[in-house]
C-alpha cells in the first residue's frame, strides 16, 4: 500500500511535513538567519499548499546564502538595530544624533509596528500625511523620509527586503528661503561698531573669510601661522549631546590654508595675549574658558548685529554675505570655491549667480534712470 501524504519519507533537504492530529499541516526546515546562524523553522497551516510553498521559498533562499527574516520583526526593532550596530560606524557622530532624533521623533511612532516585510508605501505616505496634519515643514518630511531610506537601504544589503518602499514616495517640493546678507557698507559699519569687542577677530574671520561656526570655534593656535601669514583649517567644534566636541571637517575640500591678511594678524596678535591663561590651543573661549557652544556665538553675533543698527542674519548667511562680497571683487567661482571650503562648485556658482543678477538689476537700473 502506498505511503500517504503525511508518512512520505522526504529527500534530505527538502524538510519534513507531516499532519498533526489537530488536522493542521506542519512544516519542518532549516533556513539561515540574519545573524548567519542555521536555525530549524516551524511552519503549520490547515493550507498544505502554503506550508509547501512557506517550505520551498524560504529554503530556496538559505541554500542561495541569503539571510531570512521572519515577519515577527518590526521596522521598529531594525531602525534601533541599525542605529547601533550599522549606522554608529558609517556616520559622524552629529550625523547620528539627527538620525536618532528622526527615528525617535517619527519613525518609531508612526512605522514602528509595522512588521519590516510588511513595510509597504502606503505606510510611508500615511507617515508624511501625519507629520503634515501635526505641522511638520516640506523639510521635516524631507529628513524623515530619507533616514527611514537610508536604513531601508541597509536592510536591502542584508537582503531583508526586497525594495526600498521610502524611495517609491514623492515628497512635497521643498523651497529655501531666501538668504539675507549685507552689503560691503553694512559688514564695514558692524566692525566699526564691534572693534573693541572680544568677539570682533572671530566675527572678521566669519564676515572676510567665509568660515563656518564650527570651524571658527574648533580654530587652534598651532593652526595660526603668523610667520608665514596662514590660517590653516583643520577641525572643528560643534555641540553633541549638549556638550562641545572636537571633531574633523565637514568635507575633504574643508581642510584649507587661507592667507592672513594685515588686519585680521593684527587682530588675532591681540587676542593672542588673552588666551594664554587658559589649558587648551583653541583660538576661542566662552567666558568660562571652556570651548565655546555655537548657540552662544550666534546670540552673541545677532545681539551686536541689532546694536549696531543692521538687519539680523544667522551665522550662515554671514559666510553667505563672504560669498557673496568675493563675487563682488570679481574672485572667480575657483577661488571663492577653494576660500569658503564649498565640495561642489554648483554651491559656490548659485551664489554668484545671484550676485550677478543684483549687479545686472542695478545696471539696468541706472540706465533707466537716464533714459527716463
Amino acid at each position: 500500500m502506498a505511503a500517504g501524504p503525511s508518512t512520505r519519507r522526504r529527500s534530505k533537504g527538502e524538510g519534513s511535513l507531516v499532519l498533526r492530529g489537530d488536522g493542521r499541516w506542519m512544516g519542518r526546515y532549516w533556513v539561515t538567519l540574519p545573524d548567519g546562524t542555521r536555525k530549524q523553522q516551524c511552519v503549520t497551516s490547515k493550507d498544505k499548499a502554503k506550508v509547501i510553498e512557506t517550505m520551498r521559498h524560504e529554503m530556496a533562499r538559505a541554500d542561495k546564502g541569503s539571510p531570512v527574516l521572519r515577519a515577527k520583526r518590526s521596522t521598529g526593532e531594525f531602525l534601533v538595530y541599525w542605529l547601533r550596530e550599522i549606522d554608529l560606524y558609517q556616520v559622524r557622530p552629529t550625523t547620528l544624533q539627527l538620525h536618532t532624533f528622526y527615528i525617535r521623533k517619527y519613525l518609531l511612532p508612526l512605522v514602528g509596528k509595522i512588521p519590516l516585510t510588511q513595510l509597504r508605501p502606503e505606510h510611508v505616505r500615511m507617515m508624511l500625511n501625519r507629520m503634515e496634519s501635526n505641522g511638520c515643514g516640506a523639510r521635516t518630511m524631507q529628513q524623515a523620509r530619507n533616514v527611514l531610506s537610508a536604513a531601508l537601504r541597509d536592510a536591502m544589503k542584508l537582503e531583508y527586503i526586497t525594495r526600498n518602499v521610502a524611495r517609491l514616495v514623492d515628497l512635497p517640493k521643498y523651497t529655501a528661503s531666501e538668504r539675507q546678507v549685507w552689503t560691503k557698507e553694512q559688514a564695514a559699519h558692524f566692525f566699526e561698531t564691534i572693534r573693541d569687542h572680544d568677539r570682533y577677530p572671530m566675527f572678521l574671520l566669519l564676515l572676510c573669510c567665509g568660515l563656518r561656526r564650527g570651524e571658527l570655534l574648533g580654530l587652534r593656535w598651532q593652526d595660526v601661522d603668523f610667520e608665514n601669514g596662514v590660517i590653516r583649517i583643520r577641525q572643528s567644534l560643534r555641540c553633541l549631546n549638549n556638550r562641545p566636541c572636537v571633531g574633523p571637517l565637514k568635507t575633504k575640500t574643508s581642510r584649507r590654508d587661507l592667507p592672513m591678511l594685515p588686519d585680521i594678524k593684527d587682530a588675532l596678535l591681540r587676542h593672542f595675549e588673552t588666551t594664554q591663561k587658559y589649558n587648551d590651543d583653541l583660538v576661542f573661549h566662552s567666558r568660562t574658558g571652556n570651548p565655546a557652544y555655537p548657540n552662544t556665538i550666534r546670540k552673541t553675533f545677532q545681539r551686536l548685529a541689532r546694536r549696531a543698527g543692521l538687519p539680523p542674519i544667522t551665522i550662515h548667511e554671514a559666510r553667505h554675505t563672504a560669498a557673496t562680497l568675493l563675487a563682488e571683487v570679481w574672485a572667480s567661482p575657483k577661488e571663492a570655491q577653494r576660500i569658503l571650503g564649498h565640495s561642489s562648485i554648483t554651491t559656490t556658482l548659485q551664489i554668484y549667480t545671484h550676485s550677478r543678477l543684483q549687479r545686472e538689476a542695478d545696471a539696468l537700473g541706472a540706465l533707466m534712470q537716464g533714459f527716463l
